[in-house]
């Protein structure tokens, strides 16, 4: 079903090419992969519909954890131990962190979320969230 699905994706990104500029298609090249990177790497935690799981994961959608796009970009990468509230609702379990990602993973994933559930309408760019990745790194020793 997952290769299905990639494959009308990029059936779908080759018709689209040619009525396309070249900013549009960075957009859907990095929407459809944060996709498949948010559908592989937080959509057990966060679900499909990014509406998180009851009690136990916050959503995405709908958050107001969203305005703060560096602090989502740091989550995305390095994971979060404290407490969290979303939402005026408390969360406590962990998220793992995800050294595994790379900057451009994780500019794909956060492009996915803000223009799926933030009300945005284009890309994170790679060279910012690099940026933003840099003084979280930097934050994260002792």
């Amino acid at each position: 079903m997952k290769r299905v699905l990639i494959g009308l994706a990029v059936l779908f990104l080759f018709f689209q090419t040619a009525c396309q500029s070249q900013e549009e298609l960075k957009k859907e090249k990095y929407f459809v992969e944060g996709y498949q990177l948010y559908t592989e790497h937080c959509a057990n935690c966060h679900q499909t519909d990014g509406k998180g799981l009851e009690a136990l994961y916050p959503p995405i959608n709908g958050s107001d954890y969203l305005k703060n796009k560096e602090k989502v970009i740091c989550l995305i990468r390095f994971g979060q131990n404290e407490p969290i509230t979303v939402n005026g609702k408390r969360f406590s379990r962990p998220m793992p962190a995800n050294p595994q990602l790379t900057d451009i993973d994780v500019a794909a994933i956060t492009t996915y979320i803000y223009n799926k559930w933030g009300d945005e309408t284009v890309i994170s760019d790679v060279k910012e969230v690099s940026k933003v990745l840099d003084v979280c790194r930097a934050q994260q020793k002792p």
